[in-house]
């Protein structure tokens, strides 16, 4: 016989967490440590930024990228790897977003992980256009850099850059960098910089 004590009241849900529901509520509650660099899209612009922790719910990255509370924001930790959400807070400098919808936030860094791994992996890069300064054993340049990374440019040049020729680039009056094309055809030419460029160097150009 069951004593009426130990049912319900009526209207009153009742809820029992067993040890596997704990384990995921503490689970999507967990930030993950990550240290990682991102690209980040916001109000039509978009820069790199340094993702600091995550978890399935948000995460809290740093970036020089102005964004105001609630403004929708998307996340690229990789090119194959897009999270979108709103922005819930900002101190200047940091900010923390809550995703659109709840990952698994331990699967993303193991996928993360393994497509870094990858030989055919890709560092993020960042859309432009400008005139930079070549100069290599060909002699002084003017070229188009056309989209760039920390580890990588790509440069539109007069046709006579191969594959091995070392270079450096002006990228800017007091921004340097020396590197090594590694394919070129059509007159534009893939270069890995040897000499890398740091979250602040991209966002100064």
């Amino acid at each position: 016989m069951h004593n009426e004590l130990d049912r319900p009241a009526p209207g009153v849900a009742t809820r029992v967490d067993t040890s596997a529901q704990l384990s995921d509520r503490r689970d999507s509650l967990r930030l993950r440590t990550v240290y990682r660099v991102a690209r980040v899209h916001a109000h039509g612009r978009c820069g790199l930024a340094r993702v600091h922790n995550l978890s399935n719910e948000g995460l809290m990255l740093s970036s020089q990228l102005q964004v105001g509370l609630g403004s929708p924001i998307a996340i690229d930790l990789s090119e194959t790897c897009t999270l979108g959400g709103h922005v819930a807070w900002h101190d200047g400098a940091r900010c923390g977003v809550r995703l659109s919808a709840p990952i698994d936030s331990r699967a993303v860094l193991r996928d993360l992980y393994a497509e870094q791994t990858n030989a055919k992996s890709r560092h993020l890069r960042l859309p432009m256009e400008r005139i930079v300064v070549v100069t290599s054993e060909l002699g002084i340049q003017i070229a188009r850099a056309r989209d760039i990374s920390q580890r990588g440019i790509k440069l539109v040049h007069d046709g006579r850059f191969t594959a091995g020729l070392h270079v450096k680039v002006q990228i800017a009056p007091e921004l340097e960098r020396r590197g090594v094309v590694r394919w070129s055809h059509d007159g534009v030419a893939g270069c890995i910089l040897t000499e890398y460029l740091s979250i602040e160097d991209l966002w100064s150009i």
